[in-house]
């Protein structure tokens, strides 16, 4: 659900003002107003200035080589989790106006003032508790784009009476899509640090790699969607396929089918990885598939 609001300022100069809410989250935060991409902003000839919690320009980037979104299929929450945020609180993101094309991007989050060990650790994971600095120059032109990020996290030590040094860390991704028809192929490949460690002890950052590649092709009502993911950290290995179908009922209205399976190849237990967060993709070791069906309606 979005809300927007935008206010002409006169001179090609724009306000807005915008809070999204996640239904999704709702159902899972005993009923709470679940908050989602929230921000105001200003705009004109200097590009587009953003502060609160806009999306992030690593999920930008991710966004341009996967065809699925981050929905079912697109291993955003298993494999992308390694490299990208979808957003910071207290952050502000500035965009170039497009020139030639290009388009530049610049992102920065100061973290929380008072950082505690969490509970369960490792306390990395707690949200929003770093800084963080992201840029990325963006080139879309004709049926070409080609998206680059840096993902920066600053040194931290938690505040709490066992103090735990989290490491800095460093990825750069790169997605690319060509648009032919139709169809549209899309590319995707980062590199670096993960921005989670697997332990609580985080003196030396993780190296994490991987890649994928997508295809969407549309014939009339119908467009079909299809990626495969890997992103391999600290020697988990995990794989995602993902496929969709969506069906156009009308502008607004699109009903979808949709499949995914994830596949972690890491034979190893979790402990044997050190991994004590229940909700870190690399707990769960095997197959797991899903498959959805629905109807999403834009207002």
């Amino acid at each position: 659900i979005r809300i927007g609001v935008v206010e002409d300022l006169g001179g090609g100069m724009r306000a807005t003002a915008q809070y999204n809410l996640d239904p999704r989250v709702m159902a899972t935060d005993n009923g709470a107003l679940a908050r989602d991409e929230m921000f105001i902003g200003l705009s004109g000839g200097f590009g587009q200035i953003r502060l609160g919690s806009p999306n992030s320009v690593g999920l930008t980037t991710f966004l341009t080589a996967s065809p699925l979104g981050t929905g079912i299929g697109s291993g955003y929450g298993v494999t992308a989790a390694d490299y990208s945020f979808i957003r910071h609180n207290r952050s502000a993101r500035y965009d170039s106006p497009a020139i030639n094309g290009f388009t530049a991007s610049l992102l920065y989050a100061p973290g929380n003032d008072q950082v505690v060990a969490g509970s369960p650790a490792p306390a990395q994971l707690i949200g929003n508790a770093r800084q963080v600095t992201e840029i990325g120059l963006r080139y879309a032109k004709g049926p070409l784009t080609i998206a680059y990020a840096n993902v920066a996290q600053a040194a931290q030590t938690t505040g709490a009476a066992a103090a735990v040094s989290i490491a800095k860390t460093s990825t750069n991704i790169l997605a690319a899509s060509y648009r032919i028809g139709g169809t549209t192929l899309s590319a995707g490949w980062n590199d670096g640090d993960a921005l989670f460690n697997r332990t609580a002890t985080a003196a030396t950052a993780l190296k994490s790699e991987g890649s994928r590649i997508g295809i969407s092709h549309s014939m009339g009502a119908i467009t079909l969607m299809a990626s495969i993911a890997n992103q391999k950290t600290d020697g988990v290995k995990e794989d995602v396929t993902g496929l969709r179908a969506d069906y156009a009922l009308s502008k607004r209205t699109v009903a979808y089918l949709g499949y995914e399976n994830w596949d972690n190849k890491n034979a190893t237990t979790a402990a044997a990885n050190g991994i004590t967060m229940s909700a870190f993709p690399a707990v769960n070791k095997g197959d797991r598939k899903i498959t959805s069906i629905g109807l999403r309606h834009s207002f």
